[in-house]
């Protein structure tokens, strides 16, 4: 077997690991207000009052983003000196036991148990960073291809995985489905994914590291970033990828409140237009970035697409056509899709083999930093109204496009 046939076997099983995976991350999304607002499944006593539900709600849901802030750049620096498949192999492992414990919480009704559970399963969520960083290590490969592959299969992952999970938890379906149970199914799918990757996935040779560093070093984040942002380019491609995620994860989260108060939307409703958009995310990932290779025209199409970002954004908030309103919903997929996998690639290009792991790690810690940002600020600017959350990402986005088209 030649060295291409082997390295695409390879890819398509952490292709496989990364789908998986993700949709065992994507299942809780639906159970966790039913446990704080529904008192059929409800965690804490009825005695309770409603701010109490409400705040200890937020901070069981920041539980995870912030594991996840914390422990990403982690792993992914951990992957590139001990190995990728070792890595990978005990993060599912020790995720497996976080999704075990935040089941026996559940039944148990041990609020405590359940954050620290989340955040536990938080830190070791530093899978899509290592996934990439091994995408990045098939040479033979392109990074469009692989970049977009995992991004595409995120988006439908995170399609799937909320739907299975709310059908797990449904009793009137089965009556012994409990709230426990999705989390059970993901503690069952985590152990047969580190399996799989122990027994199927090849290692990869480790190159050898420019500076020897201590664990301790590789674990002092702030020391990290700021040799990473010493890297110029590294830098100016970190601020701009943070910029544009920022507007897509307000996209992501007031989109559908946009839809809900302009239109008083139900569930079934609002699916239409999240299935619509994960459709093109998955298009605009896995298709589009092959036709922008070409160095000049990769840089023309990350500047279109984050200021067709912002185009759409603003079409959102003036129109009020429900047919428009699904294929502005399906453009931002694309443009999403399309800048944000050219972004990775050009992250993972302004970066030595060395520190591919640490540098995709990085990336969505900065990422999630962004999640609680929007979680602290957005509630305010609710309160004020929908259009003015989304025309502040259509500036966001505007701003990162002239940022990147100046500086570059």
């Amino acid at each position: 077997m030649s060295e291409l046939q082997k390295q695409k076997r390879q890819f398509w099983v952490i292709l496989l690991i990364v789908f998986l995976g993700f949709i065992g991350i994507s299942m809780p999304y639906l159970i966790f207000p039913a446990l704080f607002l529904n008192p059929e499944y409800s965690i804490l006593p009825a005695s309770w009052s409603a701010s109490s539900h409400a705040l200890f709600l937020g901070i069981t849901l920041a539980a995870y983003p912030l594991g996840q802030f914390i422990g990403s750049p982690i792993l992914g620096a951990l992957s590139d000196d001990y190995g990728r498949k070792r890595l990978l192999t005990a993060s599912l492992l020790i995720a497996a036991l976080c999704n075990l414990f935040t089941g026996f919480a559940i039944a148990w009704q041990h609020l405590g148990l359940l954050i620290v559970s989340r955040f536990a399963a938080g830190l070791m969520e530093g899978n899509i960073a290592i996934a990439r960083a091994m995408a990045a290590d098939l040479k033979t490969l392109s990074k469009h291809h692989t970049f977009g592959k995992i991004n595409a299969a995120t988006s439908i992952a995170y399609l799937l995985g909320p739907l299975l999970g709310g059908v797990m938890a449904d009793k009137s379906l089965l009556e012994s489905l409990t709230a426990s149970t999705p989390f059970y199914s993901i503690c069952i799918l985590f152990f047969c994914l580190a399996g799989l990757t122990a027994i199927v996935l090849e290692k990869t040779a480790l190159s050898t590291p420019l500076v020897v560093r201590t664990v301790w070093e590789r674990l002092n984040f702030i020391k990290r970033m700021s040799v990473l942002f010493s890297n110029k380019p590294l830098k100016l491609l970190m601020i701009v990828s943070t910029a544009f995620t920022l507007a897509v994860d307000i996209f992501y989260e007031f989109g559908p409140v946009h839809l809900t108060l302009k239109w008083i939307l139900g569930p079934a409703q609002l699916s239409l237009y999240n299935g619509v958009l994960c459709l093109a995310l998955a298009i605009g990932n896995g298709l589009l970035p092959a036709l922008f290779s070409p160095q000049a025209s990769r840089k023309a199409a990350i500047l279109c697409s984050i200021g067709g970002l912002a185009l759409f954004l603003i079409g959102i908030v003036v129109t009020n056509s429900t047919l428009v309103m699904l294929g502005l919903f399906a453009l931002c997929g694309l443009v999403i899709g399309l800048a944000v996998t050219l972004l990775t690639v050009k992250i993972s290009d302004s970066a030595s083999d060395t520190i591919q792991g640490e540098v995709m790690g990085v990336q969505l810690s900065l990422r999630v930093l962004g999640d609680a940002v929007i979680c602290l600020f957005g509630g305010v600017l609710l309160l004020l109204s929908s259009k003015l959350i989304l025309m502040v990402a259509a500036a966001i986005a505007l701003a990162a496009m002239a940022y990147y088209a100046l500086k570059r």
